[in-house]
């Protein structure tokens, strides 16, 4: 039997009924598809300040469960996308009340216009710990997206194989991952088995972070996926804040940023290296210059 108002296939009712006059509204799920957020957008106050953090990984988006172009919308309505590349949670959070549990903003998650999947939201207070904990995690290790974001990952969905397999993402031993191998166009060699034991050993925890599927056949795939990546998360804040600085800033924030997370850095200036490295060469739209300036984007 339904009990009145939780029907578990439409969860989106209930939803609504949680945002039609927030004031402030955070929306944390993994998959948002433009035809599963436009419902609730259309439905929430005008003055309403909203922050979307999710994820947008190319196989994903290639699979039609994540799309980047969510970000038009957001902006339109004057609201922040952030992105995370692991982020698994589903939460809708106002100044006051919250709603978790499975569901996911696309039609099928929130059950707009026909029944979806069997889903579940719960009701729980803004300032519990857990979610007061879960948002400082995201908050802290995500990365603001930009119309060169939202254009990288399409780019990379388009040119993925069409019968790439994922695999399983595994857990980071912290949210605010960065890369420490260099250099980093040894990955693909790793990947694409070109390179001895001793030196794959190395450079799989690097591959296992960033979750890339198989089934890429080219560097070209592989660098483009990898570079949708890093735009994420934690390693794309520190690309946005620590470049166009000199290089003694560009340490100083990032030992900041670490710091904020509750982590020091053990050689700072060999881990801004590693990742200035990393981004120049996985990003097109920042390079890496001696002296002085050391990322510019």
């Amino acid at each position: 039997m339904i009990q009145s108002g939780f029907d578990p296939q439409r969860c989106g009712e209930r939803l609504l009924a949680l945002t039609r006059d927030a004031d402030v509204l955070t929306v944390v799920a993994p998959f948002i598809t433009v035809s599963g957020i436009e419902p609730l957008l259309s439905t929430l106050p005008s003055e309403c300040s909203l922050e979307v953090i999710t994820r947008w990984r190319p196989d994903e988006v290639a699979a039609g469960v994540s799309d980047p172009r969510i970000f038009d919308l957001v902006s339109g309505f004057g609201g922040i996308v952030a992105l995370h590349p692991v982020v698994h949670a589903k939460a809708y959070i106002t100044s006051t009340r919250a709603l978790v549990g499975s569901a996911n903003v696309t039609s099928n998650g929130l059950g707009w216009g026909r029944p979806g999947a069997v889903e579940i939201l719960v009701e729980s207070a803004a300032d519990d710990p857990a979610l007061v904990s879960l948002l400082g995690v995201l908050r802290g290790t995500s990365a603001v997206a930009t119309e060169a974001d939202r254009d990288a990952v399409l780019v990379a969905a388009a040119t993925l194989p069409p019968a790439v397999l994922r695999t399983p993402i595994e857990a980071t031993d912290r949210s605010d991952w960065l890369p420490t191998y260099r250099p980093p166009e040894v990955l693909w060699k790793v990947y694409a088995g070109q390179r001895e034991e001793s030196v794959a050993n190395l450079v799989r925890p690097e591959l296992a972070a960033l979750g890339v599927p198989v089934g890429l056949s080219t560097e070209k795939e592989f660098n483009t996926y990898v570079g949708a990546i890093l735009r994420q998360g934690f390693t794309g804040r520190v690309a946005r804040e620590c470049s166009n600085l000199t290089t003694m800033k560009a340490v100083k924030r990032l030992v900041d940023l670490c710091g904020e997370m509750g982590h020091t850095v053990d050689d700072p200036a060999d881990l801004w290296e590693t990742l200035a490295a990393w981004i120049a060469h996985f990003l097109p739209n920042y390079q890496r210059i001696l002296g002085g300036t050391r990322l510019v984007g």
